[in-house]
């Protein structure tokens, strides 16, 4: 039974804000290196990149079992790097594009995997891919979008759906609201109240671009235009600059125009929109499942916090991907292939996706939930919602990478007054129409 149905019936810390690295080797004499990366012929070493969120619990689970792995590995040894989470992706890319790429190293999905893919950078997995679909831990959905001309790309962990609203339940209830806002203009009204408290009511982190991408305009706009809407835009039967885009792309100028975000918006981080929230100098923050985790992780215990969807339209849609998925170098010796291979077997297991879930993470396999699991109510009112809602695209999952810069520089340029909807959903149509 998958954990959905059920619902219905001493770890390393990384710091820093420059790339650190971890090296995590039993002990090999000394010897270096050979040109196939076994240290002394008997150990086959694998350099293994992971974007780094050191105040989370998953990523620190991650880690640990990465050492475990180690510990429990004499023949193979992983070296691990790690990079701040949002320099990672830029990082990543550049390296691809020089040809530099790692052994093993983190992915995304969709439109960002697929140049990689087509730059012949990551290697097939379908030799061992039975290894999860013949029983059953992951399907078809889990794997769809690390799937290209029938070849598997990446292993993922999580299920990510990208936008809840999370709301300081005391504060609101000190302005006589004793229930989240159900439809907009009652959350609009919130908003107003907040702010004629002198409360910022809602913490947003945009100095990386992508937040209002994925955990705002993906499901706000979802909601205006449906779910065929990105697929019918890349096929020519539909374009941004349709009615239904522009007036989503409007609902973030309209929350900019009624003050619902701190003024340091586009300098701030997702981390920093957090710690505004938990120190109580916003009511709400919007984010993904793993801003869930982030806050069970460091909230007071006096701060009560309430979980919902964006209140807006009638879909009730939530965008979700799959992701936290690692990547095989495709140029690896039979040697590398094989260990790199086997450490893929060994990492993504059903303990594994179980520990993920007790730490808070929605998991892309189909596992029980672990019996001795003692989850946040905040985590179970979570998994609820993702239950509920049917799912909806994550903008930079399907949009090819150009179109999607051209979308988050858009969006951070409605919120200081450089673009009207209109303008930016032109702008964001000349760049399919450039393509």
């Amino acid at each position: 039974m998958s954990l959905f149905n059920q619902l219905k019936g001493g770890k390393i810390v990384y710091t820093g804000a420059t790339i650190g690295m971890l090296t995590l080797l039993a002990a090999c004499g000394g010897s270096t290196e050979d040109a196939d990366g076994s240290g002394n012929g008997d150990a086959v070493e694998l350099s293994f990149w992971a974007s780094a969120n050191p105040d989370r619990d998953d990523f620190k689970l991650t880690m640990d079992r990465v050492e475990q792995f180690n510990e429990e590995h004499d023949d193979i040894q992983l070296k691990i790097e790690t990079t701040p989470h949002a320099d990672y992706r830029t990082r990543l890319n550049t390296q691809a594009a020089g040809g530099q790429l790692p052994d093993i190293f983190q992915v995304w999905p969709g439109a960002e995997l697929q140049p990689l893919v087509d730059g012949n950078a990551v290697g097939s997995l379908n030799a061992i891919v039975d290894n999860w679909t013949d029983n059953g831990l992951l399907n078809e959905d889990a794997l769809a979008d690390f799937t290209f001309d029938g070849e598997v790309y990446a292993i993922p962990s999580v299920q990510n759906p990208t936008s809840f609203v999370f709301y300081n339940v005391d504060m609101l209830e000190e302005l006589g609201y004793d229930e989240f806002p159900q439809t907009y203009d009652a959350f609009k009204k919130l908003i107003t109240d907040l702010r004629g408290d002198d409360t910022t009511p809602i913490a947003l982190g945009n100095s990386a671009s992508w937040v209002l991408q994925s955990v705002y305009i993906s499901t706000i706009a979802d909601r205006f235009t449906g779910n065929d809407f990105i697929p019918q835009v890349l096929e020519g039967e539909r374009s941004f600059t349709d009615s239904d885009f522009v007036d989503a792309l409007g609902v973030i100028e309209e929350l900019v125009e009624i003050e619902a975000f701190n003024e340091d918006l586009n300098t701030i981080d997702d981390n920093q929109m957090i710690e505004y929230f938990l120190q109580e100098r916003s009511a709400m923050v919007i984010d993904g499942n793993w801003g869930a985790i982030s806050i069970l992780t460091n909230k007071p215990d006096d701060v009560n916090v309430g979980i919902a969807p964006f209140p807006l339209g009638d879909s009730g849609t939530i965008s979700t991907v799959y992701g936290n998925s690692w990547s095989l170098n495709a140029d690896l010796s039979d040697e590398k292939r094989e260990a790199a291979e086997a450490f893929l077997k060994w990492m993504f297991d059903e303990e594994f996706y179980q520990e993920l879930i007790g730490v808070g993470r929605v998991v892309a396999a189909d596992v029980d939930m672990p019996e001795d699991a003692d989850l946040d109510p905040l985590f179970l009112d979570m998994l609820a919602l993702s239950q509920d809602a049917p799912p909806a695209p994550v903008y930079d999952a399907v949009l090819p990478q150009a179109i999607n810069n051209v979308l988050q520089n858009e969006l951070q340029a409605i919120t200081i007054g450089r673009s009207t909807p209109e303008e930016a959903a032109q702008n964001i149509q000349n760049t399919v129409n450039a393509q």
